[in-house]
Order: structure tokens, then C-alpha cells, then sequence
């Protein structure tokens, strides 16, 4: 059993950047919560809008605009993390201008990183079959930071509440 799990993380890995090229799934609406499940966000592509609540008894607490794909909430309520669009690949021909990430505090939008706070040059990026793979990942800690595995080895933080770079608090285990 251990070896056929072994085999199977090992295709995973192989064919990672072949499944990462496929298109993403058409917009719907879906929910996502904090990582204590008290808060949740949910994006509704009909209504163009995303709904920050409460879980138990549910209480709408702010509303952001637009349907978005990837989203992050805080456990407190006050934040929210807009991830681009594309998840972790974005154009060959993509601007580092690009935002990556938007903020969002209380329903007011605080900040945007752009690919040009994690990158001086696209080439730092991993080149897929048609596009660059820039993130491993995104989450927010308990610290109440977004960390972020970039492709190259490195992991950066931002404050959810204003976007500002930070460095790192590890979680307590």
C-alpha cells in the first residue's frame, strides 16, 4: 500500500505542470471559509458579488465586488484575499505589473501585490506548456498573514488587513 501511494505521488508530480495547462472550470457560485469555519465568503457569479457572513447564526457582514475564483478569508471577519483570476498560472506575455492579489478590508479594497513585488523578472517563473506557474500556494496563517510559496523557493507574507509586506510569523503548533 505505501509503494502504490509512492507511485501515485510520483505521477502527480510528473504530470503537475501537464493538468496545470487545462482550462479552468466556467464560473458558479461556491463558498469557501476562514480556517476556524466561523466566517465564510461566497461568490455568485449571477448576482456579481461576494457575500462575507457569519456561519452560526449567519449575519451578512460586508459584500465585495464581482465573482471571484479564489478568495481567502480571515478569521476575524475583516479580511479578505482576492486571488488572480488564473490561480497560480498566468500569460506568457503577462505584465509584471499584473495584481496577484487584492486586499480587502471590511468590504474596502486596501491593496494590490502586483507579479513585480514577488519577481524582478519573468523569467524567475516556471514555464509551463502555455503559460508561467508564479505561486505553489497561498493561505492565511493564524497570524492572520497570507503567505505565499512562490515557484522559485521562496515564501513572502502581507498583513490581510492592509496587504503590506511582512516577514513570516510561523503558526504554533
Amino acid at each position: 500500500m505505501k509503494y502504490c501511494l509512492l507511485i501515485l505521488l510520483a505521477f502527480c508530480a510528473l504530470c503537475g505542470d501537464v493538468l496545470a495547462d487545462t482550462p479552468l472550470s466556467a464560473p458558479e457560485k461556491f463558498t469557501v471559509c476562514s480556517r476556524a469555519g466561523n466566517l465564510c465568503a461566497t461568490s455568485d457569479p449571477g448576482s456579481n458579488s461576494t457575500v462575507v457572513s457569519t456561519q452560526r447564526p449567519q449575519k451578512i457582514l460586508w459584500t465585495i465586488p464581482g465573482w471571484h475564483r479564489w478568495l481567502l478569508v480571515s478569521d476575524d471577519g475583516e479580511s479578505v484575499v482576492v486571488g488572480y483570476a488564473g490561480i497560480n498560472l498566468v500569460p506568457v506575455d503577462v505584465s509584471l505589473n499584473e495584481p496577484v492579489f487584492i486586499f480587502y478590508h471590511r468590504g474596502k479594497r486596501v491593496r494590490a501585490v502586483t507579479l513585480g513585488e514577488l519577481y524582478q523578472r519573468k523569467t524567475q517563473m516556471r514555464l509551463t506548456a502555455s503559460h508561467y506557474a508564479w505561486t505553489e500556494g497561498a493561505s492565511l496563517n493564524k497570524a492572520n498573514q497570507l503567505v505565499v510559496s512562490l515557484v522559485n523557493g521562496k515564501t513572502v507574507a502581507f498583513a490581510a488587513k492592509t496587504g503590506k509586506a511582512q516577514k513570516v510569523v510561523a503558526d504554533a503548533r
